[in-house]
């Protein structure tokens, strides 16, 4: 069976998910299928065999741009539309210091000056206002675009009909300044959303872009990656990282898994044994059959579980959608309320009656609603980052302080990913004498856990004269003392083919053939981990671990920290589905460093990784803890939600001035010059109240 195509587009434009529904349906009418359009990242793909080039054209007739090269844009669409906004919305505002004789306030000047801010900034707005109102959802463009076109036709009738006060009746700076202000705030979130859109391109740094393909058994070439196929043999060193997905046909391989896994300690891998994209060679040389060329490899299916995660990655609608689905029918019916009891019930005249009508709409102005959120998004980013935690975007403040699941990756997150003795059973010689002996042999290596071991015993014992030490690399060490005494030090895999018995440790020590002692290592938890799952707990969230590490690591740290869950032993693709369970039920932050975490990041409510993460693990969250410390989470959650308590503050205060407003404005009662001190004051209110985040204890 024939497998449709998979296309991909870059869009420019898409400002809203009324937006993507918009190019959603433009795609589907020509047929295709399986069809995910991301407003903030601007990509839509879809299969389907179809005509690429009736899409793009169909998708430009409903008013966006496709992006044929990814440098062609080298700004953004909000910013060119808010520095043209900004341009002329300066002078406007300009004409309320001056005296009424300057030529600021003539009506001609101020129409000229106000058009290139409707053509520019106010075509944004109503573009999405448009698709707002097709698709039934009143949002907050709507609501943008009803108060600066009333302003506007307020502003016409003013200039060319009135004939006197005709300055009462001019509200072009009004028009102006609800597109220029808003602009400002949609540019601010703009700006953090793209930094998020950088993670697939960071998964592809993991992958070399040149293998050593074998060929006739011996000869070696260099061959772009995307070369390599099916059945192909690759030479694979120290220090390599797998191209491509592989198993090894001769030789031997210790890996470092973790980043692709969540395996903590470096894995052996010899003949006949599979290897993944993506890990690193710790020691070792082999050569790899491939199994799973360029597209198809674990990196391949991280990228796209990444891609299709921030695509599916759930949606909020924004406090201010919420109340503009409220509040804008609300103010058409008193406009129309207005016009009806100005008419029939004061027996105004009609030209009076239409004046008061359209004062209702003009009084009710979104300024404040427009500031509400990005000042007190702005405040709250700041206090953040002081704090050493960075947002990259201001709905990631709002979901913050709804969430009620922490999901927990372990090494790295929970755990510090270095290892320590956890335990220490010593046979037939003194327990001095053994760890004199796993200090002598251990610090002649390099290997990870080596180094922790003599980290740690350096403080309690000294070392021992031992000769002809022997590393032998993804087995373990050996070195005999000035007795004769041959000693070992070998991991739990390899100590089967020297003893019949069965143990469960983690390392093994051997005098000849006899275990003298046995070690079990651990994944040391972060200092603050247990105060920070105590306080989370306390403050009534669920707590899970989440990790692609072994049972028995997993139960440990999980007990330890009395976590309320954990799952263990879960790939990237098996984490994803997780999440996605959890999604349905819960507002899920999942916290997480490796490569392995990126999808589950992306599809969480929340992703949050740390500054020390992997550039993938970071670019796939919104939150990023800049140094390794869980307790700046607390601080992330505690800002969150005094952030969203500060907007919906805002929203009430600009929702309140508009009760007292609208009704004394109906009556005809409010003059114009008054309606836009008021309106001016309640902006100052609303970005007073945003400044007060800076002073709240957290």
């Amino acid at each position: 069976m024939k497998k449709n195509p998979k296309h991909t587009l870059k869009i420019d434009g898409m400002t809203c998910t009324n937006c993507s529904f918009s190019v959603e349906r433009a795609i589907k009418k020509l047929g295709g299928q399986e069809i995910n359009v991301n407003f903030s990242t601007g990509e839509a793909s879809f299969t389907g065999d179809i005509d690429i080039k009736k899409v793009k054209s169909s998708i430009s007739l409903s008013g966006f741009t496709i992006i044929k090269d990814e440098n062609e844009k080298n700004i953004s669409t909000v910013k060119y539309v808010f520095l043209v906004s900004c341009i002329f919305t300066i002078p406007l505002m300009l004409h309320m210091v001056v005296e009424k004789e300057s030529i600021l306030n003539n009506p001609i000047l101020q129409l000229v000056l106000t058009l290139p801010v409707i053509l520019s900034g106010g075509i944004y707005f109503l573009k999405s206002a448009y698709f707002g109102i097709k698709t039934r959802v009143l949002n907050m463009n709507v609501l943008v675009s009803m108060g600066f076109l009333s302003a506007f036709f307020y502003s016409l009738y003013g200039a060319f009909v009135i004939k006197v006060n005709i300055h009462d009746y001019l509200f072009f700076e009004t028009t102006a300044a609800i597109i220029t202000l808003v602009l400002l705030g949609n540019l601010l979130e703009e700006n953090a959303i793209k930094k998020t859109t950088s993670a697939l391109s960071d998964l592809e740094e993991l992958r070399p872009r040149i293998a050593r393909r074998v060929s006739n058994g011996k000869q070696i070439e260099r061959v772009n990656v995307e070369e390599l196929k099916v059945d192909d043999f690759i030479r694979i060193n120290n220090g390599d990282k797998l191209p491509v997905d592989g198993i090894i046909a001769s030789g031997k391989l210790e890996l470092d898994e973790k980043l692709i896994t969540g395996e903590s300690i470096p894995v052996f891998k010899n003949t006949l044994t599979d290897v993944v994209s993506g890990t690193t060679v710790i020691s070792g040389s082999a050569l790899v059959r491939v199994t799973k060329g360029f597209g198809e490899s674990t990196i391949d299916q991280i990228i796209d579980l990444v891609k299709n995660a921030q695509i599916q990655k759930p949606k909020i609608q924004k406090l201010g959608d919420k109340i503009s689905a409220i509040f804008v029918p609300t103010v058409i019916g008193a406009s129309f309320l207005a016009f009806f009891l100005n008419i029939f019930v004061f027996e105004y005249s009609l030209q009076t009656a239409i004046m008061n009508s359209i004062a209702v709409l003009v009084i009710s102005c979104p300024c404040a609603m427009g500031l509400a959120a990005p000042t007190a998004i702005m405040v709250g980013i700041g206090k953040l980052a002081k704090n050493g935690v960075l947002i990259k975007g201001g709905a990631t403040l709002e979901k913050l302080a709804s969430a009620d699941l922490i999901v927990f990756d372990k090494t790295g997150t929970l755990t510090t990913g270095e290892f320590i003795l956890n335990k220490l059973n010593c046979y037939k010689e003194s327990e001095e004498k053994i760890k004199q002996v796993i200090l002598s042999l251990e610090q002649q290596s390099n290997h990870p856990i080596a180094e922790s071991l003599v980290k740690a015993l350096n403080k309690k014992v000294g070392p021992i004269y031992l000769q002809d030490v022997i590393e032998i690399r993804g087995k373990g060490i050996k070195g005999t003392d000035t007795e004769g005494n041959l000693y070992q030090l070998v991991s739990n895999q390899y100590s089967k083919t020297l003893t019949s018995r069965e143990l469960t440790s983690d390392l093994v020590l051997f005098n000849g053939t006899s275990v003298v002692a046995e070690l079990w290592i651990k994944d040391q938890a972060k200092i603050d981990a247990e105060e920070t799952i105590s306080w989370l707990k306390s403050n009534g969230y669920r707590t899970m671990l989440l990790s692609g590490d072994r049972r028995k690591n997993c139960d440990e740290i999980a007990r330890e920290l009395y976590l309320d869950d954990f799952y263990y032993e879960k790939s990237p693709e098996e984490k994803l589905k997780i999440i996605e369970k959890l999604n349905k039920n819960h507002n899920v932050i999942m916290v997480g460093d490796g490569i392995n975490d990126a999808p589950s990041l992306a599809l969480a409510h929340v992703g949050v990784s740390f500054g020390s993460a992997t550039d993938i693990a970071i670019n796939s969250s919104e939150v990023i803890l800049v140094d390794k410390e869980l307790d700046s989470l607390k601080t992330a959650l505690l800002v969150g939600k005094q952030t969203y308590r500060t907007i919906q503050q805002n929203f009430f205060w600009a929702f309140f001035y508009n009760i007292i407003a609208i009704p004394i404005a109906a009556l005809g009662f409010l003059k114009p010059m008054i309606a836009a001190l008021a309106m001016a004051l309640s902006d100052v209110v609303v970005i007073g109240n945003s400044l007060l985040l800076k002073i709240k204890r957290n």
